[in-house]
């Protein structure tokens, strides 16, 4: 641990409001201290990378006292942070004089994710072990290194067992060994009680086994293709009745002023990056292209020729806006998309494919189209859902002035009229209703969680999709997760849940809420930060990737949601610059890891864009037109196929290997196969060893003595 110490000095004089966020809180704002008008904070910090802002008067800012900086997924950027770890050396005496301080219950961690499926994990002290086995009916087991945390290397074993589980730990160093038991370790394995453990005790954390294996692939759904004309928006929805007359030429839009319309050019983008309507610098948020289920249907064969398996749909229901997070109904499909019925073949003739489909759900907010929001617009305290969201103050001034603030009448997500937050707890107000886990400590709004109960039967069986991808879910309460997790599993037991969580996410990813993540903190951004912006070392990347593979169960850990971008994101091709060597070798790691592996429309044929709303271009079509696109597609299908074909780098043990400073080396292990990727990120050839039995899965050429360019080198290592 070391001290890390933050500041920040007002440009202006006068009373502020400072605080610092960043991975370190998982994103929670830290109050910093003012002294002669500088803000002060110092804290003690694990070795690690961080991604962190100053927050002054509600304003999001980088610390200009460090240069170090990173693209933030929003189209700004984070301040960087690297705590080196403490150079200082630990020996072995000094692990056996610390300790006598422990107790053994600070060593291990058992998981459940079946009946009789187990996994067991050890945490020791770095680069003192040698070998560690575990010992158990006349067994010796070695565990296999999984990951490190700030002060321990992680270790960890799969079995299989029922009843009472007896064990000990040998740990073997040098010539050296030590036991580890009941009464904690001791350097003679005759004094070592061994541990008793009623696994059954242990709660089972069950996830889907498809999602380990799935390639997924995520669709905005107007922008993918119009396989429907006839269901084109025309705006003759009540909602669009004040926002549906083109300006005039000459006008230029207040920027809270809406203009709904269909550009009726698929390959007119120009908008997504400047509004004819606004002034400068203020994109087209308003704008359709008629993309629906039709065209995702009639392009089924090309997504099947790319090799996907699972469909990630942003929401479906419907909404106002283009992106339908503010949702006018949750038990509908927006009829510019589909029919109920359209959708319900469309899920059928999807499953007939091998392609399961999860969809995107916003139960923070709804839109302020949405039918009980309305009810509460017109009748007030008197509406029976006035209580499902929180009111401050009514009614509404009609009609809404330029000027108008909705978080001084209603509390809204990001202050964003558009999207008013549901009201969970009817004794908190949000946000501080989202803390509570415990249900007896919360008073549940009953008809609001019925109906949202009645929302996710509706989806999984009517509709019959496969899961559900929760948005912003840190800003709902833990306890209606654990109801939601509950009803989810009980509708369709293998449904996969996962959570849109930016940071760690330990407290949601267990038997009681989410079956995994969006990788966003331990994937994308060092993958990103590593191979594409160069702003990570090898060493820091590796440590990275690590400390996340500590975090979570194994057979979570398989189905976290591996992303390299998203609609909230700056696309990867932008993010490259065109650097398609580099964006290979991102491509080629997330393929290879554990995990599965996500995919952005169009990415995979080099489609550009910047923060929203242009990273939401409408598919390129043309793409076979464009040589970068076709070769980067290619590229894409084989390392699927190479994926799909070897059940080793789906569910197979991961560990980095030693290899020369600019080539990052792992393995994944499985049963009689392993699997050796080497990724070359310099300019420059860099010699490798290859081990005679291997077979080449992706490359050119595999000598035992190989020059690796700046490229990618898969093997199998037959056993």
């Amino acid at each position: 641990m070391s001290y890390q110490r933050f500041s920040y000095a007002p440009p202006t004089a006068g009373k502020h409001s400072v605080g610092i966020a960043g991975d370190f809180s998982s994103w929670e704002i830290i109050s910093m201290e003012e002294k002669g008008g500088v803000h002060y904070l110092a804290l003690e910090l694990p070795p690690g990378v961080y991604q962190y802002k100053f927050v002054v008067d509600g304003s999001w800012i980088l610390d200009e006292n460090n240069p170090k900086k990173v693209p933030d997924g929003f189209g700004g950027y984070n301040s960087l942070l690297v705590v080196e770890p403490v150079t200082e050396v630990i020996t072995w005496e000094d692990i056996m004089a610390e300790l006598a301080n422990k107790t053994p219950e600070k060593f291990y961690q058992f998981f459940r994710s079946k009946e009789n499926s187990y996994e067991l994990r050890f945490f020791w002290y770095p680069e003192l072990s040698d070998a560690i086995y575990l010992l158990y009916n006349n067994q010796q087991i070695q565990l296999a290194h999984i990951g490190q945390t700030p002060l321990y290397e992680v270790f960890y074993c799969l079995f299989e067992h029922c009843g009472i589980f007896t064990f000990r730990l040998k740990i073997q160093y040098q010539n050296m060994f030590l036991f580890f038991g009941a009464e904690g370790f001791s350097e003679a394995e005759e004094d070592i009680t061994p541990i008793e453990i009623e696994l059954k005790a242990i709660s089972i954390f069950s996830i889907p086994d498809w999602v380990g294996h799935s390639i997924i692939y995520q669709i905005f759904p107007d922008r993918f293709y119009n396989g429907n004309k006839d269901n084109d928006p025309d705006f003759r929805e009540w909602y669009y009745e004040d926002c549906r007359t083109p300006p005039s030429s000459s006008k230029i839009l207040s920027p809270e002023k809406e203009y709904y319309h269909m550009v009726d050019d698929w390959y007119d983008i120009n908008g997504l990056k400047q509004s004819p309507w606004q002034k400068k610098g203020v994109p087209d948020f308003y704008s359709f292209y008629g993309g629906d289920i039709a065209g995702v249907k009639q392009k089924l064969d090309y997504l099947l020729d790319l090799g996907i398996n699972v469909i990630y749909f942003n929401p479906l229901w419907q909404a106002k806006s283009n992106h339908k997070y503010d949702s006018a109904d949750y038990h509908s499909i927006d009829p510019h998309f589909a029919t109920t019925q359209e959708m319900i073949d469309f899920v059928k003739l999807a499953h007939e494919k091998g392609i399961r489909i999860i969809l995107d759900v916003a139960f923070n907010h709804t839109g302020e189209t949405f039918w009980a929001f309305r009810d509460c617009v017109e009748k007030g305290p008197k509406s029976p859902y006035w209580n499902w969201y929180d009111w401050k103050k009514w009614p509404l001034p009609k009609p809404l002035p330029p000027d108008f603030n909705p978080k001084d009448y209603y509390q809204c997500w990001w202050g964003i009229k558009d999207m008013p937050d549901l009201n969970y707890d009817l004794a908190l107000p949000h946000p501080e209703e989202n803390a509570v886990r415990n249900i007896k400590e919360a008073h549940p709004n009953a008809a609001l969680v019925d109906y949202l109960m009645s929302t996710v039967r509706w989806w999984l069986i009517d509709i019959g999709i496969d899961g559900f991808r929760l948005d912003v879910p840190d800003e709902v309460p833990f306890w209606f997760w654990e109801l939601f997790r509950k009803e989810v599993k009980k509708a369709k037991p293998d449904a996969w849940i996962v959570g849109e969580i930016w940071y760690e996410a330990r407290q949601w990813v267990s038997p009681l809420y989410f079956d995994s993540v969006m990788n966003y903190a331990f994937f994308k951004n060092p993958v990103i930060e590593f191979f594409i912006l160069s702003l990570l070392n090898k060493e820091e990347f590796c440590r990275k990737i690590e400390s996340g593979l500590a975090l979570y169960p194994f057979h979570s850990l398989k189905a976290m949601m591996n992303l390299l971008g998203s609609h909230d994101t700056p696309r990867i091709f932008e993010i490259s610059k065109g650097d398609v060597k580099r964006l290979k070798l991102a491509i080629a790691f997330q393929m290879c890891f554990i995990g599965a592996p996500h995919i952005y429309y169009g990415d995979e044929i080099a489609m550009e864009g910047g923060k929203d709303p242009d990273n939401r271009r409408p598919f390129n079509w043309n793409w076979e037109n464009n040589p970068v696109a076709g070769d980067l597609r290619n590229f894409y299908k084989e390392l699927i196929s190479i994926r799909k074909a070897h059940p080793t780098l789906c569910e197979g043990h991961f560990a980095f290997i030693p290899a020369p400073d600019k080539i990052i080396a792992f393995q994944r292990e499985l049963k009689g196969e392993k699997i050796l990727v080497f990724l070359n990120t310099e300019a420059e050839s860099i010699a490798i060893d290859i081990p005679e039995s291997s077979i080449l899965l992706l490359g050119k050429i595999a000598e035992r003595n190989y020059i690796l360019p700046h490229s990618a080198l898969i093997l199998s290592e037959l056993k």
